[in-house]
């Protein structure tokens, strides 16, 4: 008997517990993307330019007879920053309410596609594509500008050159308003070439960064377009790449990514030690370096990945010393990453 009472009074309190608590309330049994509409369901910027702002708006909708409550509305891309909004209220049966975000839009090229999430507890039950055109039908040879200078001499690598290609069409495009960020570059518009319009930046000699940043700017077609440049001044040797990316590492041997360095003056140079200092290396992956002479006096340095290849996967990041022939030369420190990709061989 008093085993049965026991039993009851558990159940009555199991009862008790789930009326409390396990039954949703009106606000949650709304939560639903049933409960809300978008209007209008995709916001479509149309052609833009680079570097452009949009300030847009969307509104939620509760086609429900119960309120709904939001718990926030995030945006998928820094690029799009909600402006100040109220989510705390809970939206009315039927009611409408605004929100509005300002768009950044960035360097790309090509089709632009992004989603503003409308939350309801802890769950996205809407999405708001956000969708743009950069510069339609217009293809670049780079996305970037990689320059070198030296303090001793003027050098080729100093100078390169972006192409813009009109797709599916025998003219270039027009590129007009054509400056540079900073008095270092030079910006030339050249002549084109079938479909293709090019440009010319260099960077001038003698600047006292060891590192340089800036962009080229202009209109293409009547749209802006932005390039970004990066570079570095060096002194008597030159190296390339200015950041040595292994790239993906999948087996051991020899790494296909390779280092060069040249004196500015053409004389001969010579590698007479290298040291890695790894920074971040999760994979445990071993590397090894040896140098080639080549007959223009150029060195080429190459990596070398030491059996047994890494089961684990993960990124490097390391710091190489280069110790050179050349007294008047200090020992250069060369930036060093790569991803290990483990089980390819």
């Amino acid at each position: 008997m008093h085993h049965l009472s026991t039993h009851r009074r558990l159940w009555l309190a199991l009862l008790i517990a789930v009326l409390c608590h396990g039954l949703p309330t009106s606000l949650e049994a709304q939560s639903s993307a049933s409960s809300l509409e978008l209007s209008p369901k995709q916001l479509d910027v149309g052609i833009v330019g680079h570097g452009q702002k949009k300030s847009l708006e969307f509104q939620v909708i509760n086609v429900t007879r119960e309120p709904v409550q939001l718990t926030k509305i995030r945006p998928t891309c820094g690029c799009m920053k909600m402006k100040p909004h109220d989510v705390r209220t809970p939206l009315g049966p039927g009611e409408k309410r605004t929100f509005r975000f300002e768009l950044s839009l960035g360097r790309g090229w090509g089709s632009f596609s992004k989603k503003i999430e409308v939350h309801v507890g802890n769950r996205a039950v809407l999405r708001l594509p956000v969708i743009a055109s950069h510069h339609p039908g217009i293809r670049t040879s780079r996305r970037e500008l990689v320059l070198s200078t030296s303090t001793v001499v003027e050098i080729a690598e100093a100078t390169q050159v972006v192409e813009f290609e009109q797709i599916s069409a025998r003219q270039a495009p027009a590129i007009t308003e054509l400056t540079s960020s900073d008095s270092m570059f030079r910006v030339r518009l050249l002549e084109p070439i079938k479909n293709r319009a090019r440009v010319e930046v260099t960077a001038r000699q003698g600047s006292s960064k060891d590192r340089f940043v800036g962009q080229i700017h202009g209109l293409c077609n009547g749209l802006p377009f932005i390039v970004p440049i990066r570079g570095r001044a060096f002194g008597l040797v030159v190296y390339q790449p200015q950041a040595w990316n292994l790239n993906q590492v999948k087996q051991s041997g020899f790494s296909d990514s390779v280092l060069t360095l040249r004196r500015v003056d053409g004389k001969p140079l010579k590698v007479t030690d290298t040291q890695l200092d790894l920074i971040r290396n999760t994979s445990g992956i071993e590397l090894s370096f040896t140098s080639k002479n080549l007959a223009d006096g150029t060195v080429q340095i190459l990596a070398f990945v030491a059996e047994p290849f890494p089961s684990t996967a993960g990124g490097i990041y390391g710091k190489l010393k280069v110790t050179l022939d050349a007294e008047e030369t200090k020992p250069l420190v060369i930036d060093l990453l790569g991803v290990v990709r483990a089980g390819r061989r």
